[in-house]
């Protein structure tokens, strides 16, 4: 029963937040994407993640499954440029 836990706590989250079948893209903890949008739909919000200077959040599912943050920043996905890491800051 290792993870079992973690795992019905990260299948509810996501039949709260709407998720019933894959493949769903969560961007910056707060946009939903459907697997099969057309591509100019996520060049659109990079592009204004991008405008903006900043992430809004970052993974939703780390606490809910117990990963630490320092196990998130390691990650290739969640490496940023310097200028990136000073925007978060602010």
């Amino acid at each position: 029963n290792d993870g079992r836990a973690e795992i019905e706590r990260a299948l509810q989250t996501l039949d709260q937040i709407g998720i019933h079948s894959i493949p769903k893209f969560i961007i910056e903890g707060r946009r939903l994407v459907d697997g099969a949008a057309h591509y100019r739909t996520f060049v659109d919000i990079f592009r204004e993640i991008e405008e903006s200077g900043k992430v809004f959040a970052g993974p939703i599912f780390a606490d809910i499954l117990g990963v630490s943050s320092e196990l998130v920043q390691k990650a290739s996905h969640a490496r940023m440029s310097p200028r990136q890491s000073s925007c978060q800051e602010d």
